[in-house]
């Protein structure tokens, strides 16, 4: 007969797999980002790449390092999990000292604020993904009128949507659901006490 499933186990077996995606996910945005400087900066002459390198550089720079920042906090992320990870694995040795026990650490692991590197290497990327269809739509059609305005529009909404998605997460960093029956005037009253179970 097989031994019961240990919940705790299962966890850091799921804590192992996040893990390795999020350094897929930094190693797809360092790959991404060194592809798009390499083929910008040894563009062939009357090439989609020269064009953009002639006109438009310091956009695709610009893309191009927000996706790095994007592979960062991947990888912040990546290094947050394997600090829970090994916490979860520490408090579970018998006899060893630990500031919390194994269900805090659980707990903690599991929250909404543990995900706040990944919301941001995602904000980033989105961020970046929006930079790069400006800057290939402008060097397309370099006789139309330029678009700044809509590419920042989407920037600040995008920007203002995810920090005050992480502000509400952080509040009520243990709910199943953080949006269940939410109000304002109950949010203003919970912040200062966010963290707290």
């Amino acid at each position: 007969m097989p031994e019961p499933l240990d919940g705790k186990q299962l966890y850091l077996e799921y804590l192992d797999k996040e893990m390795t995606i999020m350094g897929i996910l930094s190693t797809f945005c360092v790959a991404v980002a060194a592809l798009v400087i390499d083929r910008v900066g040894n563009a062939l002459p009357n090439t989609l790449f020269a064009r953009l390198l002639t006109a438009d550089l310091i956009e695709v720079l610009t893309g191009a390092g927000l996706i790095m920042v994007a592979a960062l906090y991947f990888y912040l992320q990546r290094s947050l999990l394997a600090y829970f990870y090994g916490s979860i694995c520490f408090s579970l040795i018998s006899g060893q000292k630990s500031e919390w026990n194994s269900h805090q650490w659980l707990d903690e692991a599991s929250s909404w604020a543990a995900w706040l590197r990944y919301r941001l290497g995602c904000m980033f990327l989105a961020i970046a993904f929006f930079v790069f269809m400006h800057v290939i739509y402008v060097t397309l059609n370099p006789f139309s009128p330029p678009l700044f305005w809509l590419e920042w529009t989407v920037i600040i909404v995008t920007i203002t949507c995810v920090l005050a998605h992480h502000v509400v997460l952080s509040t009520y960093r243990y709910k199943e659901n953080p949006y269940e029956g939410f109000s304002f005037r109950a949010f203003l009253k919970d912040w200062p006490n966010r963290g707290q179970q």
